[in-house]
């Protein structure tokens, strides 16, 4: 069989297939694909992520290709519920980071534990960091850094450090002023500290200094859901579940579909609606999803409480310990099932880690 069209000569289809998979060879190819793997990453379409890391697998990509590529699948895994795919690969990916000193690597390896509530482990990356010597980073690899510890304040108040992660946002506010990126979202981060330490108005304050529209797209559920915990710290019940439910709207990751669950669950407890905040929690604990939570989970078991369902707020309360046992909220379920709850140390010492 040929191929031909008017004015040209038959086109054996063999010289396609030569063609083709010159292209595919072709190193400037190979940066369009991984390009479109990330940008697909970014809009939140995982799954085609997961099809392209498959097929550049099989390609001749640089070494540096090959890293960024093994990065973005592991964030689509992560953001896919695929947890243990995730922190499966974000072990080997440390030992490549800690070896190389990539400080992509390492920043990914953090969003990976902290998403999979490996927040000891997380914070052991910057403790054993053996990377270059700050003065003598670039502007990018500065800009990276800064990212690296802002991403780190999370896993500091997931682990029920409040005033440690303010004090180690506020170290980082000087640095993050240089990356416009980080910068436009630095007072979420912000926001989302005030509103759990009942300072709500200046909370909602903070986030008017976000552009939504310059946050990368499967992070913008994120601003939602904290200003709707600003709006809850303040009781305004009826517009923080509205601002709740734009986030899942926008929500792209699993993790934010259960988190947002969550939120409006403990709105609806909040403003007395028990039956209904119930039927949110029982929502997010059955989700795909079993990744952080333990706040949402114990929440879920004190809602029950109130029902007078003891037994099974007990059973919420354990369920904290068995998904999110790294968490501050672990320590919360541990004291109302009467246990011993004890802080698990890092590196042999017991304390929150404070700003660097």
């Amino acid at each position: 069989m040929t191929l031909a069209t008017t004015g040209f000569s038959p086109f054996p289809p063999e010289l396609l297939l030569v063609f083709a998979a010159s292209l595919l060879l072709w190193s400037r190819v190979h940066r369009l694909l991984l390009g479109l793997t990330a940008r697909c990453g970014e809009w939140g379409a995982f799954h085609t992520t997961l099809a392209l890391s498959h097929l550049l697998k099989w390609l001749p990509l640089a070494a540096w290709m090959r890293a960024r590529l093994w990065r973005e699948e592991l964030y689509a895994h992560s953001a896919l519920g695929h947890t243990g795919t995730a922190v499966a690969g974000a072990r080997r990916l440390a030992v490549h980071a800690k070896a190389d000193g990539c400080l992509l690597c390492a920043t990914c390896v953090i969003n990976l534990f902290i998403n999979a509530g490996l927040y000891l482990e997380a914070l052991d990356i910057e403790r054993g960091w053996q990377g270059p010597s700050e003065p003598n980073l670039l502007p990018a690899e500065r800009n990276e850094w800064t990212l690296i510890r802002f991403n780190l304040v999370e896993a500091v108040y997931n682990l029920g450090g409040w005033g440690a992660a303010n004090a180690r946002l506020s170290a980082l506010e000087e640095p993050a002023r240089a990356f416009p990126f980080l910068w436009n979202f630095f007072p979420v981060q912000r926001a989302w500290i005030l509103a759990h330490t009942g300072r709500g108005e200046e909370a909602l304050a903070a986030l008017e200094n976000v552009d939504c529209q310059r946050v990368t797209r499967v992070y913008r559920s994120e601003v939602h859901f904290t200003r709707a915990a600003a709006l809850l710290a303040l009781c305004r019940y009826e517009e923080a579940e509205r601002e709740a439910r734009r986030g899942m709207k926008r929500a792209r990751r699993v993790s934010s579909t259960r988190n947002g669950l969550f939120l409006l669950g403990r709105i609806a407890m909040a403003a007395g609606h028990l039956e209904e905040a119930l039927r949110f929690f029982d929502a997010g604990a059955t989700h795909p999803y079993k990744g952080q939570g333990g706040d949402g989970l114990l929440a879920w078991g004190d809602c029950l409480a109130k029902l007078g369902r003891q037994e099974e707020a007990r059973e919420a309360w354990r369920l904290v310990l068995a998904r999110d046992a790294q968490s501050g909220a672990a320590s919360e379920a541990a004291s109302r099932l009467g246990l011993h709850a004890r802080r698990p140390a890092v590196s042999g010492s017991p304390v929150l880690p404070q700003a660097r």
